[in-house]
């Protein structure tokens, strides 16, 4: 063999390996251990968080296996090994410890001995990969649910070209976002991990949007690459396990969303475990547009304060020089104009009362079913402490909970309205002329309205809002009993009652209708634009109508 003719052959082999390993570099390069070694997630929690992801076999040395047809003890001490032979999905996995201050207090003595554990799962189609991060958490004490043992899943989505996806479960849904979108530390997803609930997100401000509804920080501990222990999810045999991991309940507990979940093969159906692309699909996507909204959420208040105080600063200021020139308030309360401000102060007391007042409210309670003799529950809340609340009322198929919220915008609309009632007391100190005053009476007025007016509008639009809210919990159907009574609703979206009957939670009777606060601000803003009508015909206050 000549030396070109070797020469040219390395080369040759040399070029092919190069594409070869471009093109497919995960096939031919990493095993699904090494994958599940380059993407394992970095876990934030919050400070508060009582649980981290450990191995099942920690909880299943603490359970009793429990029928909940008959209530009958199957096995006081099952193993991982031996609950292969238990495929039956009418048993569950009960706590031995059972509360919840008992476990947390056992799950914390053991914590640092135990570590952190990460179940990994590979699923190769040929042309795509799927890591899956099964995280097992003893106990869920999230806000919307409460129960023993918890599944959650981080995923991320690969084909030739590397990365593309990555999806964070979220209380039966989900979010995904480009990969590109992913906040990284070298090759691994960053997600926070809200407190008591374990969904994970994006970015350390979310969980006040939509489905969210979650506490979400990283002042808590922070569980990085190399501090999780991977294990592959292969033959397991607990993984055959069909039944619940945690206290079944009854059927009212179920509804309530206080029963254990499913294991990773089980979980949601199979659905998660065995058609991730089918899982992804039905997950709602985020991008940079999102986390921005996001952001403004988390962050409205302290936007909101700081314009607060540059207003306020410059009345303030206003105010002061005013005051150099001698005081006209008390002037102006002797004149003409006195009765007429005196109006506008009593409506402002009205305002700062709605204010903590229900604004408008629909609740729901069942009279036969799991859910009977429960207090009401309510689908919808408006209010100036915790803003616009929604949950949707599911009550079909085996739902974590019949009720599951799905919207809520948690902005304390009370300090928006404080902070525009400071600045009219403002106004008012600085005030020497009536017509000025009695117009930014007759405006504040109309802003009152606006509440009112809003809510009113929401009511009646709720059934086109329907399809936006069954988008927001993928795959989940809305009941046409739901349809019916929503359009009820919205018909007469001052009040009324209505029934339906539903395959969980039995018949349920829905009320609705505005609430205190909201005829407050209509009383309000009546006076207030009174008094500022009143006051047009008043002048600038002179010194001589002093005495």
């Amino acid at each position: 063999m000549s030396f070109r003719y070797a020469i040219a052959l390395l080369t040759t082999f040399l070029l092919i390996s190069y594409i070869s390993y471009s093109v497919f570099p995960f096939t031919n390069a990493q095993t699904s251990e090494d994958l599940a070694e380059t993407y394992s997630p970095v876990l934030h929690f919050t400070g508060n968080e009582k649980f981290h992801p450990t191995t099942v076999d920690y909880f299943i040395s603490r359970a009793s296996l429990i029928d909940h047809s008959t209530g009958i003890v199957v096995d006081p001490s099952p193993t991982p090994e031996s609950l292969d032979q238990y495929n039956s999905s009418n048993l569950y996995l009960n706590h031995n410890l059972e509360t919840l201050e008992a476990i947390t207090s056992d799950y914390s003595s053991e914590a640092e001995r135990n570590g952190y554990h990460i179940y990994a799962h590979v699923v190769d189609t040929g042309s795509r990969t799927v890591i899956q991060y099964w995280l097992f958490y003893v106990f869920n004490n999230g806000p919307l649910n409460d129960h023993q043992g918890d599944f959650e899943v981080i995923e991320v989505f690969l084909d030739y070209d590397g990365p593309q996806k990555a999806l964070y479960s979220q209380h039966h849904a989900g979010q995904n976002a480009a990969w590109s979108e992913v906040e990284k530390i070298d090759s691994h997803p960053v997600a926070y991990v809200a407190e008591g609930s374990h969904a994970n997100y994006f970015r350390s401000y979310q969980g006040r949007m939509g489905i969210e509804n979650d506490i979400v920080g990283n002042d808590g501990i922070t569980i990085t690459f190399n501090q999780s222990n991977i294990i592959m999810l292969q033959n397991q045999s607990w993984l055959n396990f069909a039944g619940r991991w945690g206290y079944w309940g009854t059927d009212t507990e179920v509804a309530l969303g206080r029963a254990g979940a499913h294991g990773p093969v089980f979980n949601q159906d199979g659905l998660r475990w065995e058609r991730p692309f089918t899982y992804l699909n039905q997950t709602f996507p985020v991008d940079w547009t999102y986390f921005t909204l996001a952001w403004l959420v988390a962050n409205f208040l302290l936007l909101f304060l700081i314009y607060i105080l540059a207003r306020g600063g410059w009345k303030l200021f206003k105010i002061y020089r005013m005051t150099q020139k001698g005081s006209v308030l008390t002037k102006f309360l002797r004149s003409r104009g006195g009765p007429f401000l005196i109006i506008g102060i009593i409506s402002m007391a009205l305002a700062f009362m709605a204010l903590f007042l229900p604004w408008y409210t629909i609740a729901a309670s069942s009279e036969v079913g799991p859910l009977a003799q429960e207090d009401p529950v309510n689908l919808m809340t408006v209010d100036g402490v915790n803003g616009l609340s929604v949950n949707l009322f599911l009550g079909n198929g085996e739902a974590t909970s019949g009720f599951r919220n799905v919207f809520s915008t948690k902005l304390p609309l009370a300090i928006i309205f404080v902070a525009s009632l400071v600045l009219l007391a403002l106004d008012i100190i600085a005030t020497r002329n009536g017509k000025r005053l009695g117009k930014k009476f007759i405006i504040g007025g109309i802003v009152l309205l606006t509440p009112f007016i809003l809510i009113l509008v929401l009511i009646s639009q709720l059934p086109s809002l329907l399809p936006w809210s069954s988008s927001l919990l993928p795959g989940q159907e809305i009941p046409s009993q739901l349809e019916i009574m929503v359009n009820s609703i919205a018909a007469n979206p001052l009040g009324g009652t209505a029934s339906q009957s539903f395959e969980v939670v039995g018949v349920t009777t829905v009320n609705w209708g505005l609430g205190i606060g909201a005829y407050l601000f209509l009383v309000t803003a009546i006076l207030r634009i009174i008094g500022g009508v009143l006051m047009l015909g008043i002048g600038e206050a002179k010194p001589e109508l002093a005495g």
